[in-house]
């Protein structure tokens, strides 16, 4: 019995030893196919949906998109926080869904942002968890998102409570919707209309797309306004958005599920009080929509056929940042953006007295700037402190109307608190360069891209209407994560 037991115990000592030897192997086998394969993409989809204990809907959502897509594909799931047993469902899929596991502190804007970096399809579809995805869904939105070079996202028809998007149904039972969806989801383009704007709760986007707009902002305090952020920065660069009247997907939340699920942030404010903050934010942020996009189309008219020329230089939203200004990636990497260029900023020498903090920007917004090789200018070696600026790499000049009472602009706190009367008083803040100007969008945007840092001339009416008004500069996506 002595020597069984010491048997037992030596057997159980090496099937530990095995164990632990090969999940060792495994980790590093993991890891070189996944440098491997990293910056790849598959022609296929990536179907990300957001969860925080939401396990019933998830469950079924992925269920209906097993069922129902042949389309090749990839599903991510990215949970924010849940304690309802998704993080268990989420391991026992682990071969057939791809997943991250947040902190419950992350936003679902946040959340949809690490789901956006991991996709590796040439086409993306942002779905919420409440979402039933019914026969023929996919096939018909890529028939849309495909019939144009410049359509750049589409959404579904629904049952649920979005707009433009809704439409009345013959069923009660949800389990008949997808019966109603084998007659309905049938090739239709004369169905396909033209919108400004589309519910989240399904999107599908080229990855073209996503590269040029960059991430959602998590400043938003939805998710839907997130969207309509997105969606406004798509616009801007001429992308077509359209609502695929022929592609029906069951929405099985009710008015109520649907404020409290998606459009909710994960804070203690209610419903209503998120919406009205975070509209409060897009106003903020983006003013008077439809007076941003009458000037567009205006010089759009007024460019003489030259469209494609405008598009060429709107090529991504990082087209609509200040020329001069400082940026940081992700990486603690220091650039100096140029008209529709990207200059890398490095080594060590002393650099005069002129110091400017860089402002926190996406590996997108980065990636879509073409980069200049050669290096002319120099930062601190400390990401926490500012990056110096050479004399000769002249600072972005700012300039405004002179006002009749003469401002006394010698601090940046003095900056600052005048650029805010100035917005409120209607006026705007440009940045100017040779023969040209370009107003900051809002207030928001001027302090997004530390203003108040620079010195402000002021020029008189005649100086100012002389220069040409390019492009309206736009405040860079906040991010709280590492993307």
């Amino acid at each position: 019995m002595k020597r069984l037991s010491i048997q037992r115990k030596h057997s159980r000592r090496l099937g530990k030893k095995g164990y632990w030897a090969g999940y060792k192997r495994g980790r590093e086998q993991g890891n070189k196919l996944g440098q491997a394969s990293f910056g790849k993409v598959f022609e296929g989809v990536s179907i990300i949906i957001p969860s925080c204990n939401q396990l019933h809907q998830l469950r079924a959502c992925i269920h209906r998109i097993e069922e129902y897509t042949s389309h090749p594909h990839e599903i991510i799931v990215v949970d924010y926080g849940s304690t309802d047993g998704t993080r268990i469902y989420l391991l026992r899929k682990s071969i057939a869904v791809r997943y991250a596991l947040l902190k419950k502190d992350v936003h679902i804007t946040g959340s949809l942002n690490q789901g956006l970096m991991m996709a590796k399809g040439t086409t993306i579809a942002i779905l919420d968890p409440q979402a039933m995805v019914t026969p023929g869904w996919l096939d018909r939105l890529l028939e849309c998102l495909y019939s144009d070079p410049q359509m750049g996202v589409v959404g579904p028809v629904t049952n649920g409570p979005f707009g433009e998007q809704q439409i009345e149904v013959p069923y009660i039972n949800k389990n008949e919707a997808c019966s109603f969806a084998r007659t309905y989801n049938i090739s239709n383009p004369a169905a396909w209309r033209e919108t400004e704007s589309l519910n989240g709760f399904c999107l599908l986007l080229r990855r073209e797309a996503l590269k040029k707009t960059g991430y959602w902002d998590e400043g938003c305090h939805s998710g839907q306004e997130a969207a309509a952020d997105w969606l406004l920065r798509a616009r801007l660069l001429g992308m077509r958005i359209a609502i695929a009247g022929d592609a029906f997907i069951h929405y099985t939340g009710s008015d109520r599920d649907t404020t409290h699920r998606f459009l909710q942030t994960t804070g203690k404010s209610g419903p209503l009080e998120e919406s009205s903050q975070n509209r409060s934010f897009f106003v903020q942020k983006w003013g008077d929509t439809d007076k941003l996009f009458n000037h567009r189309e205006s010089n759009e008219a007024d460019s003489d056929g030259q469209g494609a020329s405008i598009r060429e230089r709107h090529a991504s939203a990082a087209s609509f940042y200040p020329i001069g200004a400082l940026v940081q990636g992700p990486s603690g990497a220091i650039f100096r953006l140029e008209r529709g260029k990207r200059r890398f900023l490095h080594s060590m020498r002393a650099a005069g007295d002129a110091y400017v903090a860089p402002v926190r920007i996406s590996q997108l917004d980065l990636l879509a700037l073409p980069a200049i090789s050669k290096p002319e200018a120099t930062v601190s070696g400390d990401a926490e402190v500012p990056a110096a600026v050479p004399a000769e790499e002249p600072l972005p000049v700012l300039a405004a109307l002179v006002p009749e009472n003469i401002p006394v602009l010698h601090t940046p706190a003095g900056r600052m608190q005048w650029i805010k009367t100035l917005y409120a008083e209607g006026r705007q803040l440009y940045q100017i360069g040779s023969g040209w100007k370009r107003p900051f969008l809002t207030s928001y945007a001027a302090m997004s891209w530390r203003a108040a840092d620079y010195q402000i001339r002021l020029l008189s009416p005649e100086d100012l209407s002389v220069l040409v008004q390019e492009q309206p500069i736009i405040a860079p996506p906040v991010l709280h994560r590492h993307l």
